[in-house]
């Protein structure tokens, strides 16, 4: 009988991430798969749990509302920055790197004013409901405690 994997387990998979509309976020069908511990906090806790109970060979889809994955899109997250703060030239739909608070984050350029420009810094994704579809090529268990 094969074991179906635990939150213990360490495994490797193949994963696709679509939008609502069906727009492809990530495929890993064409490159490495990505392996990770199954309590890894740096991956999406609604993933890792949908892989537990799955065998190696298992596909399975799950669909992730805003509040799963990215959150919803919190329009306090936009800034007003004065144009003589940016780079010269800097264009509505542009990406920037910016520092705050000791923290380089990337944000979008919304709108240029002749003085300023809006400035988010949502995730890209923030308000998106996800489909994920899974395969579980393989997976270690944990020795025992």
């Amino acid at each position: 009988m094969k074991h179906s994997a635990t939150l213990q387990d360490t495994v490797t998979i193949h994963y696709s991430a679509r939008t609502r509309e069906g727009g492809v976020v990530e495929d890993t069908s064409h490159r490495r798969p990505l392996t990770l511990r199954l309590d890894d906090p740096r991956y999406l806790r609604s993933l890792r749990e949908a892989i537990v109970g799955m065998i190696p060979g298992d596909t399975k889809t799950i669909r992730l509302e805003p509040e799963q994955v990215f959150g919803r899109r919190d329009h306090r997250m936009q800034l007003n920055i004065p144009l003589t703060a940016l780079p010269a030239g800097i264009q509505e739909g542009e990406q920037l790197s910016v520092q705050i608070d000791e923290q380089e984050i990337d944000v979008w350029v919304v709108h240029v004013t002749q003085d300023e420009a809006v400035l988010d810094i949502n995730h890209p994704l923030a308000g998106e409901s996800l489909e994920y579809t899974i395969h579980l090529i393989s997976m270690e268990s944990a020795p025992p405690a």
